[in-house]
């Protein structure tokens, strides 16, 4: 199935005066494969809300999952296609004297694969968009170059690369992570539970934490629970280490020992011994 559904805005003199406008919007339930040699005549966001497709251009192939999407340029030529069937997407088609200009202060210099750290908020914006036109058919110019300036600065906001997001950024978008991790050391988690906080795939999750903290999941998981042993060992002198490991998430009192001495140089007992509270 590919079927397909889209918009078009007719254009007037008013759009070509605009520093943004409109041209198109939609989706595909399944997106086929496109093959433009020469590039496409305007700019897209295209999103992908289920399945996987992989972008061919520049020489470069980059695959695009859910929480991701494709910011193209014009006249560039590229491929795309679908690995993971239904490949569901939304696009948005815009132009304008501004539009470079202003992807570029951005830092989205030219056509990129961008990683969104809250889909929910993108998506809402495009089907605000696509909602406007099922029911009026054509909106105004200056309504649908408002619409296409607020998606824009969505994905300024709420999209991630290795190198247009600061350190600080990518850390107030792992916060909810974070906070689910130190609310829920001691119980089972799992990459997906962690992938959910954010709304984003387990993959991109691993990718986050890596470029952010230097560190995978599970790694930062397990330092954060021999933080938390530290303070039991300290607070409560006679409490078993066998317990300690179970209250801090861990099912294997050997394998927490382990962790804590390659963590500390020394084992629970050795730390209790040295740095108990009097």
């Amino acid at each position: 199935m590919t079927m397909k559904h889209f918009f078009w805005h007719v254009l007037t003199d008013i759009d070509f005066q605009l520093p943004l406008y409109l041209v198109s919007t939609g989706y595909w339930v399944n997106q086929p494969t496109v093959v433009r040699k020469d590039g496409y005549k305007a700019y897209q966001w295209i999103q992908c809300f289920d399945g996987q497709g992989v972008l061919e251009i520049e020489g470069k192939s980059m695959t695009l999952s859910k929480g991701q999407g494709m910011l193209l340029y014009p006249e560039v030529p590229h491929r795309y296609y679908p690995v993971e069937e239904p490949w569901t997407v939304q696009w948005v088609e815009f132009n304008g004297h501004f539009a470079g200009p202003l992807l570029q202060s951005m830092q989205f210099n030219c056509s990129m694969v961008l990683f969104m750290t809250k889909p929910d908020m993108v998506e809402a914006r495009i089907n605000e968009i696509n909602h406007l036109y099922s029911i009026r058919n054509q909106i105004s110019s200056y309504d649908g170059s408002h619409l296409l300036y607020g998606l824009l600065m969505d994905l300024f906001r709420y999209t991630s690369t290795s190198d247009t997001r600061s350190n600080q950024e990518q850390l107030e978008q792992l916060k909810p992570v974070i906070d689910y991790i130190q609310q829920h050391f001691e119980q089972p988690l799992t990459l997906q539970d962690l992938a959910n906080q954010l709304g984003v795939t387990p993959q991109y999750t691993c990718v986050l934490f890596q470029q952010t903290l230097g560190t995978r999941p599970f790694a930062y998981i397990n330092q954060y629970r021999i933080l938390k042993a530290k303070e039991f060992l300290q607070l409560s002198p006679d409490l078993e280490i066998n317990h300690i490991s179970a209250k801090v998430g861990f099912e294997s009192p050997s394998y927490f020992i382990k962790l804590f001495k390659r963590s500390e140089g020394i084992t629970p007992n050795h730390f209790r011994s040295v740095y108990k509270l009097t």
